[in-house]
């Protein structure tokens, strides 16, 4: 039983040397985030102060921010606005002179694929005739 008890008791210190760990984590944490918001307000300070000194007044400033990204987007807007105008007309034009192309095309070959098409009827009328020749006699019969 001694050798039960010694293993619990192990386990207990270990588990206590833990927890003081995570608690000394704990207050070094605070400690870190206590000094470092005090640079980071030391900081927004001397900030805030040059600003003041600035030419342009704060609200000025705050109004640029502001406006500047919807600037941006309503000149990507007009852009996308006029690249599509241009877009349609292009495919307009582009539609028109490629229709011209397939007619003057298809006007130089009506002959030759009239040909072909004459040839491939008279192919298939032979085709026709002799599977009727076989169906004729076996009708005889």
């Amino acid at each position: 039983m001694s050798e039960f008890s010694d293993r619990v008791k192990t386990q207990l210190e270990q588990f206590n040397a833990s927890v003081d760990q995570v608690i000394n984590a704990y207050r070094g944490l605070y400690v870190k985030i206590k000094e470092e918001s005090n640079k980071q307000f030391d900081e927004l300070v001397k900030t805030g102060e040059a600003q003041l000194k600035a030419e342009e007044s704060f609200l000025e400033q705050l109004k640029k921010d502001v406006t500047a990204p919807f600037d941006d987007v309503k000149s990507s807007l007009d852009q996308l606005k006029n690249a599509s105008v241009g877009l349609v007309i292009k495919a307009r034009n582009s539609g028109e002179s490629y229709f011209e192309e397939l007619v003057e095309l298809g006007h130089s070959k009506v002959d030759e694929v009239s040909e072909s098409a004459k040839e491939v009827k008279a192919e298939v009328k032979k085709k026709v005739k002799a599977a009727k020749k076989p169906e004729a006699a076996e009708a005889d019969e």
